[in-house]
């Protein structure tokens, strides 16, 4: 795959799966720094796992979660330039 295909894909997917993963970050967060000064919401820990209100993704959330953020890992990685091996003569 050319490089200007990887990025054009990698550029797709991590546009995709930056609103779940700043979802979970930002509600797990909040949620530990919540608990720290003794207060209980439970309400982020279900958005932190996907049940928004009337909308439950419980299931399904934590994988998709899981397999954006590994294919966004694995195409960036295909943007690391290549280094060129030099043998000595």
């Amino acid at each position: 795959m050319s490089k200007t295909k990887t990025r054009k894909l990698h550029r797709r997917i991590t546009l995709i799966a930056v609103i779940p993963l700043f979802i979970t970050v930002l509600s797990g967060s909040l949620y530990s720094l919540f608990q720290y000064f003794g207060l209980d919401l439970f309400w982020l820990m279900k958005i932190h796992t996907g049940n928004f209100l009337f909308i439950n993704l419980q299931p399904l959330f934590s994988p998709i979660v899981g397999f954006l953020t590994i294919f966004a890992i694995i195409s960036g990685l295909f943007l690391f330039p290549r280094a060129k091996i030099k043998y000595p003569d």
